[in-house]
């Protein structure tokens, strides 16, 4: 029997009983047709009342199932979301974000039925811990223009906000793309090889999303050495994953964008050594695998001057190490902060 469930949201959720029902009123209050879209919530084994709050909703909200998963990381939860959807399209949201109330209901209702591409982005706000909201970025997307992921990969990367998207669940099972399970960067990976596989994505002009940032229980924020070891030991992870995925390819414009992106992710992963208290064994580690998957030091290319400057100032691990304690000194560090903030 065909579906008509034009949007399934997968929402995976871990200790987050603070933001669920911002998160979930943001779209049931759109009050769009209830047959045309479902929400998958599942808890990965929160210690909180996450899994009980969600159960309790799902009692009253028909289109809400809420499951649970036992500790899998927010990639194992995103899988097990895809399989249990059955929209026209997926789209993921993180538990700690919500979504723009009315334009989430003429996107679903209208506009989302008119569009068949691989890929569909949109535009989407940050807002601190104090409510004040800003670009998450001052790209300009390629509005209403249909064209390859591939191309748009060589034209700018794609932004790294696997909520910044909806994905054709049947182009998603095609290619059987899934998430890496128990990785902090699974975002990345999926993203980058759907959009090297894309024949088809477009971006509508208008702003869906809204991304809390700073959320003090993310990775990214914790501060003690064995996390962000961590953090840059999985995002190596992932590097090693997409480059031999890369190999496997056979098509040029979609292996170029792949560097692209492999470069950048690359540059990010420098900057983070730099801005952070590493220590001087774990950078140079870190390099020698960079340098062994040829990525280090970063390639020439014109991306930015940001990278340019990167580039030269990493060309050595030394002179790696030397970039962390100017970003110290009242002398270098409006320099040392201009690439790093790339």
């Amino acid at each position: 029997m065909k579906s008509n469930v034009e949007l399934s949201i997968v929402i995976p959720a871990y200790n987050a009983e603070k933001y669920i029902k911002r998160c979930i009123d943001s779209i049931i209050t759109a009050n769009i047709k209830e047959d045309i879209y479902e929400i998958i919530a599942i808890d990965d084994a929160s210690t909180d009342s996450t899994f009980a709050i969600l159960n309790e909703l799902s009692q009253d909200i028909p289109q809400l199932k809420a499951y649970h998963r036992q500790k899998s990381g927010p990639g194992g939860v995103r899988n097990l979301g895809l399989n249990y959807s059955k929209g026209r399209y997926i789209m993921f949201v993180d538990i700690d974000d919500h979504l723009n109330t009315k334009n989430f209901k003429h996107f679903v209702e209208v506009l989302l039925p008119m569009y068949g591409q691989d890929i569909i982005g949109f535009d989407y706000l940050k807002v601190d811990e104090q409510g004040n909201e800003s670009q998450v970025t001052k790209k300009i997307f390629p509005y209403c223009r249909e064209m390859s992921g591939a191309e748009y990969m060589n034209m700018q990367a794609p932004q790294s906000v696997l909520w910044g998207y909806v994905y054709r669940r049947k182009f998603l099972l095609q290619h059987s793309l899934k998430f890496i399970e128990k990785n902090i960067h699974d975002n990345e990976y999926f993203l980058i090889k759907a959009f090297c596989l894309a024949e088809k994505i477009t971006f509508i002009p208008t702003q869906l999303y809204y991304y809390h940032y700073a959320i003090p229980t993310s990775l990214t924020n914790k501060p003690d050495t064995t996390h962000q070891e961590l953090y840059v030991n999985q995002l190596l992870d992932v590097i090693t994953e997409l480059q031999k995925f890369g190999f496997l390819l056979g098509d040029p414009l979609s292996e170029e964008g792949l560097n692209r992106k492999l470069d950048l992710l690359t540059a990010r992963l420098l900057r983070r050594l730099i801005a952070l208290d590493y220590s001087e064994d774990f950078i140079k580690e870190t390099l020698l695998k960079l340098e062994k998957m040829d990525l280090y030091p970063l390639r020439e290319a014109k991306y930015s001057l940001r990278y340019r400057l990167l580039r030269i100032a990493t060309k050595t691990p030394n002179k790696l190490i030397e970039c962390k304690g100017y970003k110290n000194s009242k002398l270098k560090n409006r320099l040392t902060q201009y690439f790093l903030s790339l």
